[in-house]
């Protein structure tokens, strides 16, 4: 299941195992215990208290776990079977029985219908059986879920007066709370941006997070949407599970934050097209540009969120274990798509990779799509696919010839536009991998994309290019260029200005991270 002895049963847990027949696994959470076999889930709270949850006390465990069903009843079908009690007979004879029971609890426990595992969406896009036009469906069917819910009672929310107030009050806690791991755990210069630029976000957009309330779009929510988290029924449909019920100001929702946490979830598991066919389909049901407009945001705030339940999850694990290693590289990796989200949140950018070939900009724009929640955008393929060429099938031409004329290249750079602004319209910044040997090309781009653009020029020794072009002459790759073309691109090639020139003689790891610095410093 794990390393050794990472995981250290609860007394009442040791109970259950004895009690409960074909017991198949036991997983474990910051917050709870979910004991499987082939048929049903027990799910057991354990006795925590992080301040935006308090399971401490048997009264708090037996309010949360007959909420829990209530509130997921509205989302599934006869999942939540009930909520039973751990009870003593006799002497250490234990049995669970009906809540309701008169005898006095050990422990409550939630049970719960097993869901098949490739029921769930997370399974279905590990096996890649759900096209992305049936991806963009549930998203869609999701969104219909959510929004013909009740509108929150906000006013059943202490201390707060106003829908910007809660989110404000989310935001600040989790700043808070995650401020003992910064310098270890959390890189400082990270924290403070994202702090910096989540308030100013707020401040900016107060009355708007008010009018959200006001027309309908805070509802009593999910609180947690994520991949195995959603599952489809026999009949086809889509329930949901695992709703928050320990805390009204995280399931009192806006209904884009619920989207944001599910596609924040596929861009940290590097799934971008899928992220983005689920928020088509979602935001399409809502047909709203506010919820646009906010999106990004909530993709910052619930990336950070992440980050910190990885960050309490660790205080608990061995730092010398695997699970320990892997969870900090999620937790890092959290924290660059947090810093990322909010960057862009009042204002997308399109990133421009250009320079002359084998210059190392494609590689480059790998290693940022790879590190930040991109849609990278290779002009080798969108030149092949427009031209109905196969990717690997090598097209050796003369220059600005057949494929690669300018006739071609106009189309190509229209085409590039294009996707870029159906990315924007779902709130995906994009990078364009090109060339923009002639300034019509950037020309183009530059009028037609709806964002603003940063230019960032690659170059490298002759050296360097002369080895790189050599060896791509046995390689199969997408890319025509090779040394017979290089001067005459070299000799024709009038690129636009740059905002930041990059020279990849040397090791490139480093560069994603100098190339979203100077983005900060632009913006």
């Amino acid at each position: 299941m794990s390393d050794n002895n990472e995981v250290k049963y609860s007394s009442e847990v040791e109970i259950l195992r004895g009690i409960i027949p074909n017991i198949q696994e036991i997983k474990e959470t910051h917050i709870s215990y979910a004991i499987l076999t082939d048929e049903y889930v027990y799910k057991v709270k354990k006795d925590v208290d992080f301040g935006f949850l308090n399971y401490k006390t048997l009264k708090s465990r037996r309010l949360y776990t007959i909420l829990e069903q209530e509130l997921n009843d509205r989302f599934s079908k006869d999942v939540y079977i009930g909520v039973l009690k751990l009870v003593e007979k006799e002497h250490k004879v234990f049995m669970l029985e009906p809540y309701t029971s008169s005898l006095a609890p050990v422990e409550y426990v939630l049970k719960m219908r097993r869901i098949k595992e490739d029921s769930f969406l997370m399974s279905k896009l590990d096996s890649k059986s759900l096209t992305l036009n049936e991806i963009e469906k549930v998203g869609s069917e999701v969104a219909k879920l959510l929004k013909n819910l009740e509108t929150a009672p906000f006013e059943t929310v202490e201390g707060f007066i106003s829908n910007f107030d809660t989110v404000a009050y989310n935001a600040r806690e989790n700043f808070e709370q995650t401020e003992k791991y910064v310098g270890s755990l959390i890189d400082t210069d990270s924290y403070n941006f994202i702090k910096k630029e989540s308030r100013l976000f707020l401040d900016n957009h107060k009355e708007l997070f008010n009018d959200r309330y006001i027309n309908g779009f805070v509802k009593n929510g999910h609180g947690d949407l994520r991949l195995d988290h959603i599952y489809f029924n026999d009949d086809g449909t889509i329930g949901l599970i695992d709703c928050i019920e320990f805390n009204k100001r995280f399931r009192f929702n806006d209904i884009v934050s619920e989207l944001a946490f599910l596609s924040m979830e596929l861009d940290l598991s590097k799934n971008i097209p899928t992220s983005d066919a689920f928020s088509k389909g979602f935001l399409g049901e809502l047909n709203d540009p506010n919820s646009l407009l906010l999106l990004n945001y909530y993709k910052s705030y619930l990336a950070y969120v992440r980050a910190k339940v990885a960050a309490f999850t660790l205080d608990s694990l061995d730092p010398l274990s695997t699970t320990y290693k892997g969870k900090v590289i999620e937790l890092k990796r959290l924290i660059d798509l947090s810093a990322y989200y909010i960057m862009i949140a009042n204002k997308p950018t399109t990133l421009l990779f250009f320079g002359l070939m084998a210059t190392g900009k494609s590689k480059n724009a790998t290693l940022f799509s790879d590190t930040f929640p991109v849609n990278k955008i290779s002009s080798d393929i969108v030149r092949k696919t427009i031209s109905n060429v196969n990717l690997t099938d090598k097209v050796y031409v003369d220059f600005d010839a057949d494929i690669y004329s300018k006739e071609v290249s106009y189309k190509l750079y229209e085409e590039i536009s294009k996707m870029v602004n159906d990315s924007l319209s779902i709130g995906r910044s994009s990078i364009i991998d090109a060339s923009f040997t002639d300034s019509k090309y950037y020309d183009i781009v530059k009028s037609n994309i709806k964002s603003s653009l940063f230019n960032i020029k690659f170059t490298t020794s002759e050296e360097v290019i002369s080895i790189r072009l050599k060896s791509r002459l046995n390689r199969t790759t997408v890319t025509d260029g090779r040394p017979q073309i290089y001067e005459e691109q070299k000799k024709s090639a009038n690129f636009p200005k740059e905002d930041m020139l990059i020279d990849t003689t040397g090791k490139m790891n480093e560069n994603s991270k100098k190339i979203f610095s100077a983005m900060i410093t632009k913006k």
